[in-house]
């Protein structure tokens, strides 16, 4: 039986993060700090990580790429990259929003609900509402961008706060009851939970007609009306 190598790839956010794992086990997560555009650093580092544990492009049963809210970017190079791979080699690719793999970490935390919090830049923070049920995270509302102003008014209940945009958030989230903050950590992508929400999402479809998940319009389609996809 052939070993089944999954590789998982986000440059949603501040950092390049690639996984690669087999038959459930991680073998590798790498995060880089790019020194030059990402266009020209993903194809050599995803080759190195598939090299370096004897995988070749042709190996991969499964490629999962995060689709954003984040970087645009970020979001449109990873995304082209991801499907440009697959697609030659006609390998499945999935999609998971970036929020969403925020959120898995605290899938275990029964009943609780979180909210992953993004710098969106020009004064705004990517977010969305998210709930422990039974294992796994639940979303209940949709991907936003929102002053921080705004935040408390939309989630209502008892939340855990974490990620790059808590530190614009802090001092009106510190004054919410119920609130709990997690000031360091949970800022990156965890390739594993990348990897594992997309094996649960294996079933909801995929494909290389994959669209990004920007979150709000970018300065294109504010200033001009051109859609970006």
């Amino acid at each position: 039986m052939e070993s089944r190598f999954i590789l998982g790839l986000d440059n949603s956010l501040d950092f390049l993060n690639i996984a690669l794992s087999r038959e459930g086990e991680l073998l590798e997560e790498k995060h880089i700090k790019p020194d030059k555009p990402p266009s020209q650093t993903i194809a050599d580092e995803v080759l190195q990580v598939l090299a370096y544990h004897g995988c070749g492009v042709k190996d991969l049963s499964l490629i999962v790429v995060t689709l954003g809210p984040g970087s645009f970017t970020g979001i449109r190079v990873g995304l082209a990259f991801c499907k440009g791979l697959a697609s030659g080699r006609d390998i499945p690719l999935l999609g998971v929003p970036t929020l969403d793999v925020l959120a898995e970490p605290f899938s275990f935390l029964e009943g609780s609900y979180v909210c992953p919090l993004v710098d969106a830049k020009k004064g705004e923070i990517f977010l969305a509402l998210y709930r422990a049920v039974r294992g796994s995270i639940e979303r209940l509302t949709d991907y936003k961008a929102l002053k921080p102003a705004d935040i408390p008014g939309l989630i209502e209940t008892p939340c855990i706060f974490f990620g790059s945009g808590v530190k614009a958030c802090a001092s009106i989230l510190s004054h919410r009851e119920g609130a709990t903050i997690i000031g360091d950590g949970f800022t990156r992508i965890s390739g594993e939970m990348l990897i594992k929400v997309g094996l649960r999402r294996t079933d909801s479809g995929g494909g290389y007609n994959l669209n990004p998940v920007y979150g709000r319009r970018s300065e294109a389609e504010i200033k001009f009306g051109v859609k970006v996809l």
